[in-house]
């Protein structure tokens, strides 16, 4: 289980610290998909980087398992918006970085990588380089390259923004399977509604900066359904995008309030 327990956070300014995470608490057991949305800049991607050890919370603690990450933690696995793949390293290279730097014999690794890349749509594509792959592809070496170190829990940072529409409900639908597989918890940072109520057991809805927990919806949708694209013509899937839409309380006003205390 991840647990964010009473996280404050704060960037330094000219003016003197900028709050951006104001005591937000909120777990994710086993098996669970947690989605975080929030208003644009309310520090949803600050949150994945203090879970992953990249910044320490000003006040509060991570936990995986009831015990606190301090730096860099093999039991977590982070995928990004903008592709990890390194352009002058192979497809297999890559997936097996993780391995390599965790002192993996080549043979060892190599087998897992393999395994990997065949199960994801990527046999055939060993000795490729990442610039020879479409979008979708790389997305998919990037999720067997973090899957290699078998992390318990898995953190995604909207890393389908950038896919075609086609191409982002087959992933988000591996991304599901292999989440329920592996009884893995995983929280998702997204802007995207409708991939939060498809993907998501519970969807966390962050307020404006500094971001507290501000509601929090029941979903488990996607556990009803034989796909994540067949979620979006369930019946509860309008009435849980509403209520979404409304606890976000997006505005024009709202916006400009926050990108005028940023500067």
């Amino acid at each position: 289980m991840l647990e964010f327990r009473n996280i404050s956070f704060s960037f330094p300014g000219r003016r003197g610290p900028v709050e951006v995470l104001r005591d937000v608490s909120f777990s994710c057991k086993a098996d669970e998909i947690v989605a975080v949305v929030g208003p644009s800049g309310c520090g949803k991607s600050t949150l994945l980087s203090l879970a992953i050890g990249l910044r320490k919370p000003t006040v509060g603690e991570v936990l995986v398992d009831g015990r606190p990450v301090k730096g860099a933690d093999r039991r977590l696995g982070m995928l990004f918006q903008q592709t990890t793949l390194l352009p002058w390293r192979s497809v297999l290279e890559n997936v097996e970085l993780g391995l390599e730097i965790r002192g993996e014999r080549k043979a060892q690794r190599r087998k897992r990588a393999l395994a990997l890349m065949n199960q994801y749509g990527l046999g055939g594509f060993e000795r490729k380089y990442p610039h020879a792959l479409s979008g979708g592809m790389q997305k998919r070496a990037a999720l067997a390259q973090t899957l290699a170190v078998e992390p318990t829990v898995l953190l995604l940072d909207e890393p389908f923004a950038a896919l075609d529409a086609q191409t982002r409900v087959v992933i988000e639908n591996d991304v599901v399977k292999i989440c329920r597989a592996g009884k893995r918890s995983m929280i998702l940072v997204t802007h995207d509604i409708a991939e939060a109520i498809s993907m998501a057991d519970r969807v966390v809805v962050l307020s404006r900066r500094p971001a507290t927990v501000k509601q929090v919806f029941e979903i488990e949708l996607s556990r009803k359904a034989a796909s994540v694209a067949d979620v979006q013509s369930m019946p509860e899937f309008s009435h849980f995008f509403k209520q979404i839409w409304d606890a976000l309380d997006i505005s024009v006003t709202g916006m400009s309030a926050d990108m005028s205390s940023a500067a």
